[in-house]
């Protein structure tokens, strides 16, 4: 209980600079929103003599605001990048062809793709059929005869 009693502005400086250096070292952008929560709450502090609880109270509300606005702009905005299925591997292959390594019976079979065995959906095929691949559920890859 003491640690709260003991707010300051520079407590909340502090965290505001661990929260943004946090966020330097980890992926995606969310712990600036509450650093920069923290920072507008120390400046809040450092103008008015506030007590520790609505330091508290100011905290929350400015995470909460500036999340919602984040979220918001975000969806309006999104986030793009020069390789877009980087985390999804199956999607990448879609297009593309490869010869068989195990045939498919019962609708499943197999294809070596660079140095993995990939496994596939599709119509019976023997071994060696060169397919081509339609679609991917997660990482089983939907094939068809080339």
């Amino acid at each position: 209980m003491d640690m709260f009693t003991n707010l300051s502005p520079w407590t909340w400086m502090i965290l505001a600079a661990i929260l943004f250096a946090l966020e330097v070292m980890s992926p995606g952008i969310f712990l600036m929103w509450f650093g920069m929560a923290a920072a507008v709450t120390g400046l809040l502090a450092f103008a008015f003599d506030i007590s520790w609880q609505w330091q508290l109270v100011w905290f929350c509300l400015l995470s909460l605001a500036a999340v919602l606005v984040a979220l918001k702009y975000l969806r309006n905005n999104p986030l793009h990048s020069d390789r877009p299925l980087l985390n999804e591997r199956a999607v990448q292959h879609i297009g593309r062809c490869y010869d068989l390594v195990d045939p498919i019976v019962n609708g499943r079979g197999s294809v070596k793709i660079g140095d993995s065995i990939w496994r596939v959906q599709g119509p019976e095929l023997p071994k060696g059929t060169r397919v081509r691949v339609l679609g991917a559920d997660g990482t089983l890859l939907k094939v068809a005869p080339a």
